[in-house]
Parts: structure tokens; C-alpha cells; sequence
């Protein structure tokens, strides 16, 4: 009697035991497939916002290079313009500057009306202030080399013109008769050519030297 009761304990024990693991195995199968739901969903969800966030980056991306690409056209095409407005500026300029230049060579060197009357020293101030004018005025179209020579030059030669303003002024000050004038006026005229002449020839062979460079880009656009 005693056996069979506990074989009956024993066997309810066991089954139990057995449903026991059944439920626990069933309930981990539950468990896992939604942790594994839950985890699928959670990357679904991370992919689709990261595919979502690259593709706004990526318009945005776009949007910018197009206006990046816009703004280097549109910069382009002003500088284009600018640059060739610029060079235009510049070869009138120096057209000027030749003009003087050659209009200096052909009186200070074949004019023989310069000889009798020993005007050297006026055709030089004259000159001079021509290129002051031109070169002030036009600054930015000129060479650096020719804008370092120059304001040496306008250095070196603020004494003589400032004698010959001077010289001038004092004249007319003193009522006196236009020779007396013109004898101290051109004095100071020849004392400044005598004494800055190696400036006025530096300055001379840079604008010809310019023209040459300026002639050479035209011929190299041309071709």
C-alpha cells in the first residue's frame, strides 16, 4: 500500500517535471521570437531613420553644391567681364603714356626749335606733369614696376618742381616783367632735368617695356 502510494507521488512528480519543462521551453520559444521581434523592429526602424537622415544630408548636400556651382558661374562671368574691362582700362592708359613718351622724344630729340631756344628744361616739366596726371589718375591699370619707378621719381623731384612754383609765384608776386620770369622759372626747369634725368629715362624705358608685354598678350589672344 505504502509503495504504491509513493510510486503514484513519484510518478505525478515526473509528470509534472515533464510539463514543467514543456511550459518553460513553449514560454522561451514566446519569449525569444519577441525579443527577436522587438530587436528586428528596433533596427528596421534605426535603418529607416539613417536612410531618412542620408537622404536629407544628401538633398541638402546637393542643394548646396548647385548654389556653390552658381555662385563660381556667376563669379566667373563677373570676372571675365571685370578683367577684360580692366585690360581695356590698361592699354588706353598706356597708349596715353606712349603718346607723351613719344611726344617728349620727338621734342627733345628733333625738334630744332628746341635748340635755339635751349628749352630743354621746360619740355622735361612739362612731360613730367603730363606723366604725374596720367599716372595718379590711372594707378591701378599700371605696372608695378612702373608705379615704383615713378613715385621715386615724383620723390626725388618734389624740390626742383616746388622751386620752380616758387620761382614763379614770386614773380608774379612782385609784379615783375615776364622775361625776369622766365629766366628764373626756366632756370629751375633745367636744374630739375639736369639732376632727375636718370629717373625720367628709367621711367621712359618701363613704359616701353610695358607697351612690348601688352603688345605680346594681344598677339597671344589674337592667336
Amino acid at each position: 500500500m505504502y509503495t504504491e502510494i509513493v510510486g503514484t507521488l513519484l510518478a505525478s512528480l515526473g509528470g509534472a517535471s515533464l510539463i514543467v519543462g514543456a511550459f518553460a521551453h513553449f514560454l522561451g520559444k514566446i519569449w525569444t521570437d519577441r525579443i527577436a521581434k522587438t530587436t528586428a523592429a528596433k533596427f528596421d526602424a534605426e535603418m529607416e531613420s539613417l536612410k531618412s537622415k542620408n537622404k536629407l544630408a544628401l538633398e541638402a548636400f546637393k542643394t548646396e553644391s548647385n548654389l556653390l556651382l552658381k555662385e563660381k558661374e556667376n563669379f566667373a562671368g563677373i570676372s571675365l567681364a571685370f578683367y577684360q574691362r580692366f585690360f581695356e582700362k590698361r592699354v588706353e592708359t598706356y597708349l596715353e603714356l606712349l603718346k607723351v613718351k613719344n611726344e617728349y622724344i620727338s621734342e627733345m630729340e628733333e625738334e630744332f626749335i628746341t635748340d635755339i631756344h635751349e628749352g630743354w628744361g621746360e619740355i622735361y616739366h612739362s612731360t613730367y606733369i603730363s606723366l604725374r596726371k596720367l599716372i595718379t589718375e590711372r594707378q591701378i591699370y599700371i605696372s608695378n614696376e612702373l608705379d615704383d619707378l615713378f613715385w621715386k621719381f615724383r620723390a626725388e623731384a618734389s624740390e626742383y618742381i616746388k622751386e620752380a612754383d616758387l620761382a614763379e609765384a614770386y614773380a608774379h608776386g612782385d609784379n615783375r616783367e615776364p622775361p625776369w620770369e622766365n629766366h628764373q622759372v626756366l632756370a629751375a626747369y633745367d636744374n630739375f632735368a639736369r639732376e632727375t634725368a636718370e629717373y625720367m629715362k628709367s621711367v621712359m624705358a618701363q613704359i616701353s617695356s610695358d607697351v612690348s608685354k601688352l603688345r605680346s598678350r594681344i598677339e597671344l589672344d589674337k592667336a
